[in-house]
């Protein structure tokens, strides 16, 4: 498992908690055979590991779930670029510019 074949699975899977919780799997193992991915991958277990708890008990409005993936995929997106890049200074931008704009956001996972 690499970081793209995580965002290739979260992109083709279906909004919801069960999507989150294979990333955040996927993440893992990410974390453990890919050193330089390894960043990125904790940074998107983060976020679902706390989508999963905040949300998993709950009924979702289908809109809500399909913005959430969306986010979370946008994310993913931008921090493949990066790795794709094999530059760690643009790496660490990425994940700057990925923290960042999340903490402007509605934090909603």
């Amino acid at each position: 498992m690499n970081f793209s074949e995580m965002v290739q699975r979260f992109a083709a899977a279906l909004p919801g908690t069960e999507s989150f919780k294979q990333a955040k799997a996927n993440c893992e193992a990410i974390i453990k055979d890919e050193p330089f991915q390894s960043c990125a991958a904790f940074l998107i277990a983060g976020f679902c590991r706390t989508y999963v708890l905040i949300y998993e008990d709950q009924a979702l409005e289908a809109d809500f779930a399909r913005r959430n993936h969306r986010q979370l995929l946008e994310y993913m997106i931008q921090l493949d670029k990066a790795l794709a890049s094999h530059d760690h200074g643009v790496v660490h931008q990425t994940l700057i510019d990925v923290v960042e704009h999340y903490a402007k956001s509605d934090r909603i996972f």
